[in-house]
C-alpha cells in the first residue's frame, strides 16, 4: 500500500503572477528575467543565486527562506486541509494529477520506486533548501498504473469551480480544484490498495525530503508534515515524454568520418535531406556541417536506446565515458527541440544526435528492476509550475 495523505496547501492569490517553471529546467539569466517581469515569480525562491552571485549554501538557503517569507505575507494563504486536483491541457492533452503528501517511509522502503541516481553536489542544494525553508515547494511528478475509481473521483471534482485556471506563455491551461471532502476518505483507501508509485521527475526533490526527515526535528516543526512530501500523482496513460537529444562540441571531421565507417557494419547509415527525429526504437539522427544521417540499428535490442546510443556511439567514438561530467556534451529537450538544435548545429564544430523518446513503460521496468536509466533519459511535458501549492512543516 501507499499513503496518499491530504494537506493544508499554501496558494497564492494571484497564481499566473507566481507561478513559474521548475528550477532545473531555466538558467540564471532567464529566472532572473522572469523575476524582473514578474517580481512575484516564484523563481525568487527556487533560485535565490539569481540576486547575489557566489552565495555561501547557508546564505543562499536563508535567501530562499526571506523570499518565501515575504509571499506568505502578499501572496501565500493556507488552505483547508484535503487533496487536491493538478489538471494540464496542452496541445489537446489533458492530465490530471492527485496533489497530496506522500510518505519518506515508502520512499524508503522502495514503495515510491525510483529510476535515477541523484547528483551529490545537487542534493546538498536541495537539502539545504527545504531545511531552510521549511517547506517543500516543487511538487515531484509521481506516477501509478491507472486507476478508474481515482481517476473518477479527480475527473468529478474538476466539475467544481476551480480554485485557479489560466494559460502560461507556452499555451498550457493550468487548472487547480479540491477534491469534495466526501471523497477524500475514498482517496486514502484506493492508496491502500496501491502496491507502488513511481518517481517521473524530481528524484534530488525526494531524496531531499527524506535526508531533512531523517534529522533531529528542531523546535517549532511537525514531524507528521515533514515526514511527507509535496507530490502530483498522474496515471501513467496519461503522461507525456519527449525525446532528450544530444549535442556534441569540439567535435572534428575525423571523429564523425571514423563513426560513419565504423558503424557501418552494425547500423544502416542513410543521407537525409533534414535533421530527422526518429519515430522508433533502435534509430538515431545525426547532423554536422550541413550533412544529415539517419542511423538504424541492423539488430534489434532491449536496451533504452540513450543506453544503445551512449555504448554504441558516444563512448567509442567521441570519448564521452561520463554524461554528468564531460564538458562536451549538453542536452536539449522539449517541444521546441527541434528548433534549438536546428540553429545550433550551424556551428562547424558541433555534431546533433537526435533520440527517440523514452516510453512510459520502459521507465516503469527499469524501476521495477531496481535498475538506473542514463542521465538525461525523459523529458516530461508539460512541466509542473512551482508556487501553485507548498506543503509548509513549521
Amino acid at each position: 500500500m501507499v499513503i496518499f495523505k491530504p494537506f493544508k496547501p499554501y496558494m497564492p492569490a494571484h497564481p499566473e503572477a507566481v507561478a513559474a517553471d521548475p528550477y532545473d529546467v531555466v538558467n540564471v539569466e532567464q529566472a532572473r528575467g522572469d523575476v524582473e517581469r514578474r517580481p512575484n515569480s516564484f523563481l525568487s525562491v527556487d533560485k535565490p543565486e539569481l540576486f547575489v552571485a557566489d552565495l555561501s549554501l547557508e546564505a543562499w538557503g536563508r535567501r530562499a527562506r526571506a523570499e518565501l517569507e515575504r509571499l506568505y505575507e502578499t501572496e501565500l494563504t493556507e488552505q483547508a486541509n484535503g487533496f487536491y486536483v493538478y489538471r494540464l491541457t496542452s496541445q489537446g492533452r489533458r492530465q490530471t494529477g492527485l496533489v497530496a503528501t506522500f510518505s519518506v517511509a515508502d520512499y524508503e522502503a522502495g514503495r515510491i520506486k525510483i529510476h535515477e541516481h541523484t547528483r551529490e553536489v545537487k542534493e546538498r542544494e536541495r537539502v539545504e533548501h527545504v531545511a531552510a525553508t521549511k517547506a517543500h515547494t516543487g511538487p515531484i511528478l509521481l506516477s501509478h498504473e491507472p486507476d478508474e475509481a481515482l481517476r473518477r473521483i479527480l475527473e468529478a471534482a474538476t466539475n467544481e469551480r476551480p480554485l485557479f485556471s489560466f494559460t502560461d506563455s507556452q499555451g498550457v491551461l493550468h487548472e487547480g480544484y479540491a477534491v469534495p471532502p466526501k471523497d477524500q476518505a475514498r482517496v486514502i483507501m484506493i492508496g491502500a490498495t496501491i502496491p507502488s508509485i513511481y518517481i517521473a521527475d524530481g528524484h534530488h526533490r525526494a531524496k531531499a525530503a527524506a535526508v531533512v526527515a531523517a534529522r533531529e526535528l528542531p523546535e517549532g516543526e511537525s514531524k507528521l508534515e515533514r515526514d511527507h512530501f509535496l507530490g502530483v500523482l498522474f496515471p501513467s496513460d496519461e503522461l507525456t515524454i519527449l525525446p532528450y537529444h544530444r549535442l556534441l562540441t569540439d567535435v572534428t571531421p575525423e571523429e564523425v568520418a571514423a563513426l560513419l565507417d565504423g558503424i557501418s557494419f552494425s547500423y544502416e547509415v542513410l543521407s537525409t535531406d533534414g535533421l530527422i527525429v526518429p519515430q522508433a526504437r533502435g534509430s538515431f539522427g545525426l547532423s554536422y556541417r550541413g550533412k544529415q544521417y539517419a542511423l538504424t540499428k541492423r539488430q534489434s535490442t532491449t536496451a533504452l536506446d540513450v543506453a544503445t546510443l551512449q555504448r554504441d556511439i558516444l563512448e567509442p567514438y567521441f570519448r564521452v565515458d561520463d554524461v554528468r561530467t564531460d564538458k562536451r556534451i549538453d542536452f536539449v529537450g522539449g517541444s521546441d527541440a527541434v528548433e534549438q538544435l536546428e540553429r545550433l548545429a550551424e556551428r562547424p564544430d558541433v555534431v546533433v544526435l537526435t533520440c527517440h523518446a523514452t516510453a512510459m513503460g520502459e521507465l516503469m521496468q527499469v524501476a521495477d528492476e531496481s535498475g538506473q536509466m542514463p542521465p538525461k533519459s525523459t523529458w516530461f511535458e508539460p512541466k509542473l509550475k512551482s508556487g501553485l501549492f507548498i506543503h509548509r512543516f513549521d
